[in-house]
């Protein structure tokens, strides 16, 4: 009876086993299922979802630092010396963006503008915003180069105000004037003399980005499809730019880099749009990374391709407006301008990282650096948000010898680094948090279900087939030592009758 329990007892913890394995195994499909449709519910874009008001009131923190360079050789270069400059910085800002004239469309796209704002934080800063540098003159630059587009009577216009307002090759102005604007006095002069061709006064590299929106975006919500989630359908009511020479540069694909389709794959090519270049970018998986919180991100990159020129990779042809330029410079003056005139002005890494040799040598000071100067975007690959990011650029000025201007004769052609800036974000305690418990710690606790069942059902099989196996062992070695004993016995009693009949046939041969 006792043994009979027991057998029971062992096979239905063998049963048991199994079911617990089985169940865990099924869940892993079932769960990862469900969890997809409830992540797929909470990111989409709609109102009262979790993450919109996130996404339409962005509480991340977002850092504008800006690195200055000052030439400390203004007059030699004048006459042919190699610029030497010196980088100081950061000056740093803090950005606040902000959506409003949100519209939902009925096609599964939203409708928006974004307002940002930059507050300078003197404690994150190298210096007060009155600092100085000596930098070349955009506005100078940019009026005597339009000079060989120009008609006639404009022409005669700009040499005559760049003249008697004494306009120079370089200025000495503070950070503030440099980034946020200055009434500039050509500019002024010339607004006063021809207003259809000044509309304003106000020149500096940032003047329309503070306090005002880029653009009107049209974006997926991810309702209809959640693989388009946060991609742009129309930028400025348009699907393409009307900036490069070719339909494939002025494309706008991607997203604008603070949200993502989730469930991303490594193989996916991530495209990012920035209006501050008038472009997008391309961005492949680099690493998996660890950010202070834990959560395990996937890095992405701008591939080498992307800053090759034309000749290496002719997708960037269109970018050659007016000319190519040479590996990791791209011609922006159709996207910056001054009234109507193009700034001279050239994009590029940080100190010329990734650039043709021949840009860094031709400044002192360039130290380009990997990690001080790569451009990153650090994604959780399962609900696509950007929790990291790093966008770093390099504004340079394109000085040469300009006919007409005796005191440009003697400059060698080179473009100048003006500033660079790292345009940085990182997930806060907070949002970092909410995420945690209203996403990966529920499914980190499924997972750990999954886990128990499968790993408990397994040792419950291994014991339970262990036990059967050792109790069955046991049982034949019972048996065996049975058997050797009966043998034994009879073994004995065998000797004993031999013994009995040899003493017979003694006796009677006596």
């Amino acid at each position: 009876m006792a043994w009979s329990i027991k057998k029971k007892l062992q096979y239905c913890g063998c049963g048991f086993g199994v079911l617990f394995v089985i169940v865990g195994v099924a869940l892993i499909p079932i769960v990862d299922y469900i969890v997809r449709k409830e992540i797929e519910k909470t990111v989409i874009l709609k109102e009262g979802n979790l993450l919109y008001k996130t996404w339409r009131d962005l509480p991340i923190p977002i850092y504008m630092q800006f690195y200055m360079f000052d030439c400390t050789n203004p007059e030699e270069v004048k006459r042919g010396a190699k610029p030497d400059v010196v980088e100081k910085g950061p000056y740093t800002y803090i950005e606040k963006r902000i959506k409003y004239d949100v519209i939902h469309n009925s096609n599964g796209t939203v409708t928006y503008k974004q307002n940002r704002t930059f507050h300078f934080a003197p404690e994150m800063s190298v210096g007060p915003e009155s600092d100085r540098f000596i930098s070349p003159n955009p506005v100078y630059w940019s009026l005597i180069t339009a000079l060989k587009w120009e008609e006639p009577y404009i022409r005669k216009l700009i040499s005559y105000v760049t003249t008697f307002e004494e306009e120079y090759v370089f200025m000495n102005r503070t950070v503030k004037e440099i980034l946020w604007g200055y009434q500039d006095p050509a500019l002024h002069m010339a607004k006063g003399l021809a207003p259809d061709w000044f509309y304003t006064d106000i020149a500096g590299y940032f003047i329309n980005k503070n306090d005002t929106n880029d653009g009107v975006y049209t974006i997926f919500t991810g309702e209809k499809d959640i693989t388009k989630l946060g991609h742009i359908d129309q930028y400025n009511g348009s699907k393409y730019l009307n900036i490069w020479s070719s339909k494939w540069a002025n494309m706008i694909n991607g997203t604008d880099a603070t949200i993502n389709p989730p469930f991303a794959k490594k193989s996916r090519v991530s495209y990012a749009f920035a209006s501050d270049i008038c472009r997008s970018i391309e961005g492949i998986f680099a690493e998996e990374v660890t950010d202070s919180h834990g959560f395990t991100l996937w890095r992405y990159t701008a591939p080498d391709s992307y800053v090759d020129n034309a000749t290496v990779n002719p997708d960037n042809k269109g970018f050659c407006t007016p000319n190519c330029l040479d590996r990791g410079l791209i011609n922006v003056s159709n996207c910056q301008t001054i009234d109507f005139f193009h700034i001279p002005v050239a994009i590029s890494l940080p100190h010329f990282y990734l650039g043709a040799e021949r840009y860094q040598k031709a400044v002192i000071g360039m130290r380009p650096n990997k990690e001080e100067h790569q451009t990153v975007i650090d994604a959780e690959p399962n609900i696509g948000w950007v929790l990291r990011a790093a966008k770093r650029l390099q504004i340079n000025l394109y000085i040469q010898p300009i006919e007409g201007f005796d005191i440009t004769s003697g400059i060698t052609p080179v473009f100048l680094p003006v500033l660079w800036l790292n345009e940085s974000a990182v997930i806060d305690e907070k949002n970092a948090k909410m995420l945690q418990d209203m996403l990966f710690t529920p499914l980190k606790v499924v997972h750990v279900m999954e886990i128990v069942l499968i790993s408990g059902g397994s040792l419950l099989v291994v014991v339970s087939v262990s036990y059967i196996i050792y109790r069955r062992q046991k049982r034949k070695w019972a048996q065996k030592d049975t058997n050797s004993e009966t043998s034994h016995l009879i073994s004995d009693g065998s000797s004993h009758v031999n013994c009995a009949n040899s003493r017979k046939k003694t006796l009677n041969s006596i």
